[in-house]
């Protein structure tokens, strides 16, 4: 039925009517929609999307690569081959979207060698490009993430990612942190920054602290927002870290002694375990710093004479 004819024909005309009228002069016409759908007059067309088109899409397109149909191009990796779309490559990476499209020389050649990854990397990264899901473990992560990274799928990284963050321990994650800056995964740097900070006095205890170099424990003691009670933690993390390596590290004690608040530590504590410490009596340097601890106990009327980052709480 020609809707804009019939518009044009009977303008408002009673619709019902019309209808009934037309079956009768139509009787192998069979209705699936009752009359009644068209009371308030003709339908408006509207755009209807599916739930399982896309997925379907993939399913058949990662069947057709399974059985080596249609494929156009190789990717060649530890001397295996991975038959593959161009196309399918180039919509899910931007990485293969300039090399197929710009004039590298890989733009027209049916094999293309992938270096810096493993075979079984790049198998469950074009299983991610045909499927949308990628099977990450503890196991594999750590060759994923800079795999996705350098052929930038945004997905493959973004899972990895939120595994890790998942996995986070005070045992490893000084570890992720510095892995997730060196691959610029902001967010799981920043989550495991605030991890190492909440956690801080049993991350202190574990084999990641004690490989930080000076900078790092500098960077981590000095932060506000580290979690602790007191300042006792600080302390002896400093002192453990330098005396995990004395002969190099000694001589940082007093860079990293101005960063721990030991004003704030009790006069019990600064005369029985800091003045007893063999690094701190060697040390004149650390030894000002703890006359100046002595002293915001002894001289109460000259606390606001000297307050400072060392005399301020922690958040």
């Amino acid at each position: 039925m020609d809707v804009k004819k019939f518009e044009a024909s009977v303008g408002f005309l009673d619709v019902k009517k019309f209808l009934s009228t037309w079956k009768l002069q139509n009787p192998r016409t069979h209705f699936v929609l009752s009359p009644h759908c068209f009371m308030g007059g003709i339908m408006a067309p509207k755009d209807i999307m599916t739930n399982t088109h896309a997925k379907s899409i993939l399913n058949s397109m990662n069947s057709l690569r399974k059985s080596n149909t249609l494929c156009d191009v190789t990717l060649r990796v530890e001397q295996k081959d991975f038959p593959a779309h161009r196309i399918v490559l180039a919509a899910c990476s931007d990485y293969f979207c300039a090399m197929f499209t710009s004039e590298l020389s890989e733009k027209g050649k049916p094999y293309v060698d992938i270096q810096g990854l493993t075979a079984s990397t790049m198998e469950i990264l074009l299983d991610f490009v045909y499927t949308e899901t990628v099977h990450v473990t503890v196991e594999n992560v750590q060759e994923l993430l800079p795999a996705a990274c350098l052929l930038q799928l945004k997905g493959v990284k973004q899972a990895c990612c939120e595994f890790l963050e998942s996995q986070l321990d005070p045992s490893n994650c000084l570890g992720i942190r510095d892995f997730a800056e060196t691959h610029n995964c902001v967010d799981l740097m920043q989550a495991a920054e605030v991890f190492s900070q909440k956690h801080f006095p049993e991350v202190v205890q574990h084999e990641e602290f004690i490989l930080l170099s000076q900078g790092e424990v500098e960077k981590l003691i000095k932060c506000d927002e580290i979690q602790v009670d007191s300042e006792e933690p600080v302390f002896e993390a400093v002192i453990n870290w330098v005396k995990h390596a004395k002969k190099e590290r000694e001589e940082s004690l007093p860079n990293l002694l101005q960063y721990v608040r030991m004003p704030l530590l009790t006069p019990r504590y600064i005369t029985d375990v800091i003045d007893a410490e063999p690094f701190i009596r060697c040390s004149l340097q650390c030894r000002d710093l703890v006359d100046e601890a002595k002293k915001f106990h002894l001289r109460p009327e000259l606390r606001s004479q000297m307050q400072g980052p060392r005399t301020r709480a922690r958040l």
